[in-house]
């Protein structure tokens, strides 16, 4: 149920998004969405339809990820509302801000972030909090098992590090994993390195260093790696030499073979592939999928018509 929820939650915030994009009048609305999706580091990427409603008129990715990194941070410790996106902008308490006015909004945030300088100082320490626990750790490294397109989604949108990805096995509404795992029977796994990361001045982890999240996939061909820049089958350090990472792993206590196998399809995946292998456009069948299975045909990254999406979020 709680991925059910997460599925539509993102996948509201999504189409939210693009309608944003369309009305502002954006050439190529699916690449502009492409764009806007990994610098969103929001749960459920709840903000992404106000990130939408910038990016119509400022298209500087690098400001506006800065801004939002710093608005998530601020609400994540009560120092600022959430914000909503109206018919008159987006709000935060008692501020408003147009498309227009990114400038203000941007000033808006770094004050109140600058205000919590003295404080962060004297921050904890604490590090993130994945939501699932990992199938490994050890000697700084933490392993997370992907093994459906749910997880990949929820790990590459920030549910391990509060931060957000560019894998494209994890974007909503994605047929990118499926596709692998069709093809390759890829078989996914997220390592999280805390070896490749530093420590910020305020005691937080510096997340800078592309190899402290990679992308493991065990094929049946053999595997291939991605790191943050998202360059798969070259990723830093390392480079297109597989076996030296692997071996890596290995000088960590990793044990590779034994929590990171290939695992070829279960008989319920080729059941669910009969089910919800093509997309289906008649609502009644829609309607009559259980929320398990709802979910499972959504996560197959396939677009609801206007009628299923209209249902979806009326409820039952």
């Amino acid at each position: 149920m709680e991925l059910y929820q997460s599925l539509m939650e993102s996948r509201a915030t999504e189409q939210q998004a693009k309608n944003v994009l369309s009305k502002g009048e954006v050439e190529d609305v699916d690449s502009a969405l492409q764009a806007i999706l990994p610098i969103d580091g929001s749960k459920n990427q709840k903000n992404l339809p106000s990130i939408a409603y910038f990016y119509v008129v400022n298209q500087n990715l690098n400001a506006i990820k800065d801004v939002f990194d710093k608005y998530n941070e601020l609400e994540g410790r009560n120092k600022l509302k959430p914000m909503q996106l109206t018919k008159r902008g987006v709000i935060i308490g008692d501020k408003v801000f147009l498309g227009t006015e990114f400038d203000d909004f941007s000033k808006f945030i770094s004050q109140e972030y600058n205000k919590i300088g003295d404080t962060n100082k004297s921050h904890s320490g604490k590090e993130f909090e994945a939501d699932d626990k990992p199938i490994w750790s050890g000697n700084g490294i933490d392993i997370y098992d992907g093994h459906d397109v749910g997880r990949c989604i929820k790990y590459t949108m920030g549910g391990i590090t509060g931060r957000g990805y560019p894998f494209c096995i994890g974007q909503p509404g994605n047929t990118m994993w499926k596709s692998y795992r069709d093809r390759k029977t890829s078989t996914f796994y997220f390592i999280v390195d805390k070896n490749y990361m530093t420590i910020n001045d305020d005691g937080s982890p510096n997340l800078d260093n592309p190899l402290h999240m990679v992308v493991f996939d065990n094929t049946q061909r053999g595997v291939e790696l991605t790191d943050v820049n998202n360059t798969t089958g070259s990723i830093a350090e390392f480079g297109s030499d597989t076996s030296a990472y692997i071996k890596y792993l290995s000088s960590k206590g990793v044990p590779i073979e034994k929590m990171m196998p290939n695992k070829p399809k279960t008989d319920q995946e080729k059941h669910e592939d009969e089910m919800f292998g093509q997309q289906k456009y008649d609502l009644e069948w829609f309607k009559n999928l259980s929320y398990e299975d709802k979910s499972k045909y959504i996560g197959r990254g396939h677009i609801l018509t206007n009628a299923q999406f209209d249902y979806l979020m009326g409820g039952e």
